[in-house]
């Protein structure tokens, strides 16, 4: 049985990206509709518009019967100390502050909700140890995303991400979220 998703695509290409249409979203947004998803592209030219967004999404006020997933996939220029979003900044520590924010709001949303990292040097990001520790000391009662998925490597394409987070999403249609053994299976596919 094919579960639909519910996925949030917020993309920040740089001007030239943007202008040579070098993009996740656009490709994404067709690839998820296709495949049953519902999906919403943002497009972010600053931290201002990145909070803005994400206190956005995080307004949703969902059915306690629907169960779908919902993806927030976050596509943005990215090394070990921050993400890019345009001229702006966004260090691990702020991105861990916007998440919590984000996910204490998505409280009321009763289906599993998954962070999408697509960012050169999302390896070396700080965001699961820093959300994995304030969800040890028991800051604000919040609960963290069921599942964060960045890329291992350095750098990557935008072209070598379409495509994998293309299988992933056409995948996840097939996946229990709830189940973790059946996204360990997906994981090691795709792996």
């Amino acid at each position: 049985m094919k579960q639909r998703g519910r996925v949030f695509i917020l993309e920040s290409p740089n001007p030239l990206d943007l202008l040579e249409n070098r993009s996740e979203r656009y490709a994404l947004e067709q690839v998820c509709k296709l495949v049953g998803h519902d999906a919403a592209t943002f497009v972010l030219r600053d931290r201002a518009e990145f909070l803005q967004t994400c206190n956005y999404i995080s307004s949703i006020y969902g059915n306690k019967n629907d169960k779908r997933p919902l993806f927030i996939h976050i596509s943005v220029h990215g090394n070990s100390d921050c993400l890019g979003i345009g001229r702006d900044s966004i260090s691990w520590d702020d991105l861990t502050n916007a998440v919590q924010d984000m996910y204490q709001s998505l409280r009321f949303y009763h289906g599993p909700i998954i962070l999408i990292l697509s960012a050169c040097e999302a390896n070396k990001q700080e965001l699961t140890g820093k959300l994995a520790a304030s969800v040890k000391t028991g800051i604000d009662k919040w609960v963290p995303p069921e599942f964060v998925f960045v890329f291992v490597e350095d750098k990557i394409s935008w072209q070598e991400a379409v495509v994998t987070w293309t299988i992933f999403y056409h995948e996840a249609t097939k996946l229990d979220f709830t189940d973790r053994s059946t996204v360990q299976t997906l994981l090691t596919r795709l792996g």
